[in-house]
């Protein structure tokens, strides 16, 4: 089947190669949801590719007030305009000779301009001046008539709410369907769009978030668990950390290819513990990321010089990436895509995210956290990449606590370092609580941070340390 390319970021893909062409579209959400800049960034991008559009506008907007605003955009293009963007006003036949001339004028724009695509906006307004729905009903079916024997693509475009998809008698003759809509989530104000209907084609379900930018629009696809049983191939080889002393108890590392949940209270060192882990990879010519959404990359230099660890030619050469996000920006959405698609890029080893504490500040929901997690961790492990995420845990010296967000059951590895009280002094502490597929040392050891990086020291006997 032949398909109409969108041109829009990350689209095509989540429509399995692009709209099935000779369809009928219809775009609708609520005025101000991004539907005719939508329309209008996939017909700007077909006209590059040689196709021809025909857009009619009725009573909604003028063509030039909407020319105005998409001069704003980097897709528009004056070339275009009269030669493979042109406009109709369909609004001035409505208005003065009444919807019973609309195919006519339709037909008679088509066969004058012969276009690949015709957009109707607003189609919505149209509806509304019908006199009954028995009238309108007929006259959408003369127009799917009409339609099906000119071999254009259609988009009709709506200000519909998401209750009347399922009522209203256009919907019945749709063969795409695109919801736009936005919605407030902790400090962000989002737009989501789902396709709800596509014949003729697969296309990935579910709400995929998508932003306007004056480059036009991009869409952020929909970061999902997969619904069957994860399979990837288990390794033997082994990642140290390059601390001896952990490296001992972890038997060698920890699994290539694993994920490893450090826990530890604020100033425990989850960060250190970490970076040096990248560090080792990098010596040894393996390529690390560091995603940090709490500490610049600067001031996780400079912590690193402290500890006797230079990585400027690290990351001259490649072999070490450290990205700094914001947690005031951070848009999980949006970012947890792009975080798998620079591990791609990269061809990343070994990757660190810390922490996964911000993730969980910046989402609605706390199954929408986890979601989220599951489904990064499937494809990391299914490309094989080990990967460490921190945590923070807000008790510093109470029991053990992983994560309150119980994701340490989607981890292969946990390590917790904390603080415990010792003959009226404070010490540090780690345990290496579970590890997958390897023996690991059980006992509880003191370490310290010190200019010359991080020594693991002897057992610590205390009694009910873990209680």
């Amino acid at each position: 089947m032949d398909k109409l390319k969108t041109g829009i970021k990350n689209l095509d893909g989540i429509l399995n190669g692009g709209i099935p062409v000779y369809s009928l579209n219809i775009v609708s959400g609520s005025p101000g949801s991004g539907k005719t800049i939508f329309v209008q960034n996939i017909i700007f991008n077909s006209a590059r590719s040689g196709l021809k559009s025909l857009y009619l506008t009725t009573i909604s907007e003028s063509q030039f007030k909407m020319v105005r605003h998409l001069q704003e955009f980097e897709f528009f293009s004056d070339d275009f305009l009269g030669d493979k963007f042109i406009y109709g006003d369909l609004g001035d036949v409505l208005r003065k000779q009444g919807t019973d001339k609309v195919l006519g004028y339709l037909t008679e724009m088509i066969k004058r301009h012969q276009p690949n695509i015709v957009v109707i906006d607003s189609f919505k307004a149209i509806r509304d001046i019908f006199p009954d729905e028995k009238t309108f009903k007929a006259f959408v079916f003369d127009l799917a008539a009409a339609l099906s024997i000119w071999e254009v693509t259609v988009f009709l475009i709506g200000e519909y709410e998401e209750k009347e998809l399922t009522l209203l008698s256009e919907f019945a003759i749709a063969d795409g369907i695109f919801h736009l809509y936005g919605q407030e989530e902790k400090r962000f104000q989002k737009r989501y769009l789902r396709i709800l209907k596509m014949r003729g084609t697969n296309f990935e379900q579910g709400e995929h978030l998508f932003q306007i930018s004056s480059a036009g629009i991009e869409v952020y696809p929909r970061i999902k668990p997969e619904g069957k049983k994860l399979q990837y191939e288990v390794r033997s080889r082994r990642k140290g950390f390059g601390i001896t002393g952990l490296d001992e108890m972890l038997s060698g590392g920890i699994t290539e290819g694993t994920i490893t949940l450090i826990s530890g209270g604020t100033g425990t060192g989850k960060t250190v513990f970490a970076l040096k882990f990248l560090l080792d990879g990098a010596e040894k010519g393996e390529k690390g990321l560091f995603l940090s959404f709490e500490e610049p990359v600067t001031q996780l230099i400079d912590n690193a010089r402290c500890l006797g660890w230079e990585l400027d030619r690290y990351l001259a050469d490649g072999r070490l990436n450290i990205k700094f996000i914001s947690p005031i920006e951070l848009d999980v959405d949006k970012h947890a895509f792009e975080i798998l698609d620079m591990v791609n890029k990269n061809k990343v080893e070994r990757f660190v995210i810390d922490s996964i504490s911000s993730f969980e500040s910046s989402v609605s929901d706390i199954q929408k956290y986890k979601d989220y997690l599951w489904a990064i961790g499937q494809q990391l492990k299914r490309r094989h990449i080990t990967t460490i995420f921190t945590v923070l845990n807000e008790d510093l010296f109470s029991p053990v606590v992983v994560t309150k967000a119980q994701i340490s059951l989607m981890t292969d590895n946990i390590i917790i370092l904390r603080y415990v009280e010792d003959n009226s002094s404070v010490k540090k502490v780690l345990g290496i609580l579970k590890t997958r597929g390897i023996n690991h040392d059980r006992d509880i050891r003191e370490y310290e941070i010190t200019p010359n990086g991080i020594n693991v020291l002897g057992k610590l006997d205390k009694a009910n340390m873990l209680r």
